[in-house]
């Protein structure tokens, strides 16, 4: 039986984020992600504004445990914490974005 196109896009993902992936720890596991560039804001806090970074971590779905992260989880990158603020879950793709900013 042939793979199904879901089961094609994975593996290739699978070999790209081998590839260019940095390692990412969350709940005592280790995975390879794709760490895109930051998306910094402005916050008004007292103070002043003050800029915040928000980053999307790329995590292939069928390597993660079940249940996989949830919001106000940490995620360690590069020996930093970081606390999952939401994540993107779409049905036809076998990736997980999860949304982290420095806690």
């Amino acid at each position: 039986m042939p793979a199904s196109r879901y089961d094609e896009l994975d593996a290739d993902l699978a070999a790209i984020i081998e590839e260019v992936g940095i390692d990412v720890t969350w709940n005592g596991g280790t995975y390879k992600a794709v760490v895109a560039d930051p998306r910094v804001e402005l916050d008004l806090q007292s103070g002043g504004f003050m800029p915040e970074a928000d980053f999307q971590v790329k995590l292939r779905k069928s390597v993660l445990p079940d249940p996989g992260p949830k919001p106000r989880q940490s995620l360690t990158i590069r020996g930093e914490t970081f606390a999952i603020k939401g994540l993107t879950d779409r049905p036809t793709s076998p990736l997980l974005v999860l949304h982290v900013a420095r806690s």
